[in-house]
């Protein structure tokens, strides 16, 4: 009769312990849940862009100032915006059948980058019929990148101008460019 009344205690701390340990992996799995979900929801990205523009401005500071030895004038400061997300095409004929292209912006002023993220559609839409209009096989070869980057910048200029922002956007930049 001991051995009966020893027994039913270990079973229920035996039980205990795996509820606890249940729990607990259900907490810890939730936090991971709530982790991805803030991750992929761009939660994290806003302190992100701050660190980027923080880095950003103290960097071009150094080479603002040799500029502006060199000008004896104001200092121009470049911000860089990257259209998100990257642009998908399809190729009807030839060998490349897709594209994906990621494209950065760089200007001068503010007001420019704040045009094209208010103009964005419509900027993301001009984008997309020129590249579709692309040949893939042009765009193997740098002079068909630096042509397409030039054709790129322009239909953006284009539409901001048609909005009557005065500041432009000075370079593109290819991020990521696949082509398969």
């Amino acid at each position: 009769m001991a051995e009966e009344e020893q027994d039913a205690p270990v079973e229920e701390t035996g039980k205990s312990k795996k509820k606890l340990v249940m729990i607990a992996g259900g907490v810890v799995l939730l936090a991971i849940i709530a982790g991805a979900g803030l991750y992929f929801s761009g939660f994290f990205e806003d302190d992100k862009k701050t660190v980027d523009v923080e880095s950003q401005s103290s960097a071009s500071d150094d080479s603002a100032e040799a500029s502006a030895d060199d000008d004896a004038g104001e200092a121009k400061v470049n911000i860089y915006e990257a259209l998100t997300p990257p642009f998908m095409v399809n190729f009807s004929n030839g060998d490349i059948k897709v594209m994906k292209l990621a494209i950065s912006l760089m200007a001068e002023d503010e007001q420019a980058i704040d045009a094209v993220k208010k103009h964005n559609p419509v900027i993301r839409n001009n984008i997309l019929m020129l590249l579709s209009a692309q040949d893939p096989e042009s765009l193997k070869t740098t002079e068909g990148k630096n042509q397409l980057q030039a054709e790129i910048k322009e239909a953006v200029n284009k539409v901001l101008t048609e909005r009557k922002v005065s500041p432009k956007v000075k370079e593109i930049f290819f991020t990521d460019l696949v082509m398969q």
